[in-house]
């Protein structure tokens, strides 16, 4: 009786994990990040991030972003800026656009779609166009990035979404 029931768990979606504030969100290859230095005019800038993780800016050239959080990018660049160029800089960063989430498997309408704050794997399906008549409707697997890894689990609908995100909708078994 016992290994049936150890059986039966097995299958269970993980609970949602606490999510993380959207400001400790980390900087990625496909976001857009805009950076304001206040009283310089031309160091207003709104750009993408590129491939290799790194931004090209006016005075400092190329720095990598990715892997930072926006209050990182902030110290490295009031840095930068402070050793060559401004006295006591007033530096903002924040990301203009989210890279995209994706959701795969049984949903009418798979594919990419914008980040949008506040998204679970159910609002991130109705978005995809709602689930297929063969969809398990009380999980999904989410693929995260967790330290250059993907990390991949069962989780319940209710599980937030971050960029960069993949969400597989597997077959109900009955």
């Amino acid at each position: 009786m016992a290994t049936l029931a150890l059986v039966a768990c097995a299958g269970e979606p993980a609970p949602p994990e606490p999510a993380p504030p959207l400001s400790a969100y980390v900087i990625g290859s496909g976001d857009r990040i805009k950076i304001t230095v206040l009283e310089i005019e031309n160091m207003t800038v709104e750009t993408d991030v590129a491939t290799d993780g790194s931004v090209d800016l006016p005075l400092v050239g190329s720095i990598r972003v990715a892997g930072r959080t926006t209050t990182e990018v902030r110290t490295v660049l009031a840095e930068r800026l402070a050793r060559d160029y401004v006295k006591d800089p007033k530096v903002n960063v924040e990301v203009a656009k989210y890279r995209p989430f994706y959701v795969l498997g049984q949903v009418n309408k798979p594919g990419s779609y914008p980040f949008e704050p506040e998204l679970d794997i159910r609002k991130a399906a109705a978005i995809a166009g709602g689930f297929n008549r063969r969809a398990d409707t009380d999980a999904a697997y989410l693929v995260r990035e967790v330290d250059g890894q993907n990390d991949r689990r069962r989780v319940g609908l209710g599980t937030r979404v971050f960029p960069g995100d993949v969400i597989e909708i597997d077959r109900r078994l009955f």
